[in-house]
């Protein structure tokens, strides 16, 4: 089906639903937003794709038009009664265009807003998946489960996870643990890690054992030993280093921080909280320690306030900038 004359075209709904992905992930700066915005001002089918996201909202949600809110909603709502594949046809017909991949991306396949598993902004979840693995799930982060007869595979598409791998006793047969990521995967070798997707590539550290790494276009394997950790692409593993200590802190919902710059701090709490929060350039690289609470920031602002020459400015209760004090 192709759109009409004055209906916005499935490539352009798939960048409308794209930007609300990317703005749903709750980390976007000023200037993402802004982008967002220039891109629905940049022609007239753009903003009517927007309008329509707005109006599906307003169908769905009792509540005011908050884009990543919308198509969660309406995809989980319709999910209960006809299935994923078919809530996905139901929100892009809504749309105007009838395409039943609007929010699939099609290099990756995977997409957060179907996924099996998600958190929200500011959530921490802890599972315990069929055969005994233990992961935690930090905020905003979206995982899809397949497990079969050969293997274990978890598919990170956004965010982060620490994941204990579990015995599988009940399987009948050796199924190895993978995680897998648009770059690449992580296999488990009987242990504990973390692995955080990232823009550019994945961040795997090692809490205990080791794990194997196999970047998407390598044909070598890279071992990585408890206590290491490594960035890696689709090209290669890159940055193989000691692994940070307090790494995982965030497992017990801290942010500890050693001589970290303001900025990197701000950023790492922005994941926490809705709206934006950022910092003025004048106190960007601020040396900051301390033990930060990521389940309150609220408190974790105060503190910075408190304890630095800061202040706290806030536009509203979700636009808020650390400037220096006075």
């Amino acid at each position: 089906m192709s759109a009409g004359p004055n209906e916005p075209s499935p490539e352009v709904v798939q960048k409308a639903i794209a930007w609300l992905v990317r703005l749903q992930a709750g980390s976007a700066s000023a200037a993402v937003w802004d982008e967002c915005r220039l891109w629905r001002e940049a022609a007239p089918e753009h903003a009517l794709a927007w309008e329509r996201l707005q109006g599906i909202q307003s169908r769905f949600a009792a509540m005011p038009p908050v884009p990543s809110a919308l198509a969660q909603q309406t995809l989980d709502g319709a999910s209960k009664h006809m299935g994923r594949r078919k809530a996905m046809g139901l929100l892009a017909i809504a749309m105007g265009t009838g395409c039943t991949v609007l929010v699939a991306n099609r290099q990756w396949g995977e997409t957060a807003l179907l996924a099996d598993l998600r958190t929200g902004v500011g959530e921490v979840r802890r599972l315990v998946l069929a055969d005994g693995s233990v992961m935690l799930m930090d905020t905003s982060t979206a995982v899809n489960l397949r497990f079969d007869e050969a293997e274990r595979r978890l598919v990170l598409i956004k965010g982060r996870i620490a994941l204990t791998s579990g015995a599988d006793s009940e399987a009948q047969r050796y199924r190895p643990l993978f995680v897998q990521t648009p770059h690449g995967q992580v296999r488990a070798l009987g242990t504990r890690f973390q692995t955080q997707v990232q823009e550019d590539g994945t961040q795997v550290q090692v809490l205990s054992d080791a794990v194997e790494l196999r970047p998407q276009a390598a044909s070598q394997v890279q071992l990585l030993r408890q206590g290491e950790q490594a960035w890696f692409d689709a090209l290669g593993v890159h940055e193989l280093k000691a692994g940070d200590g307090d790494g995982d802190a965030w497992t017990d919902g801290l942010l500890v921080a050693r001589s970290m710059p303001l900025s990197v701090l701000v950023a790492q709490l922005g994941r926490y909280r809705a709206g934006y929060l950022a910092c003025d350039e004048r106190v960007a690289q601020l040396p900051i320690s301390g033990v930060f609470s990521l389940r309150d920031t609220e408190r974790s602002l105060d503190l910075l306030q408190k304890t630095w020459p800061l202040e706290l400015r806030r536009r509203t209760r979700y636009w808020v900038t650390l400037v220096p004090r006075g």
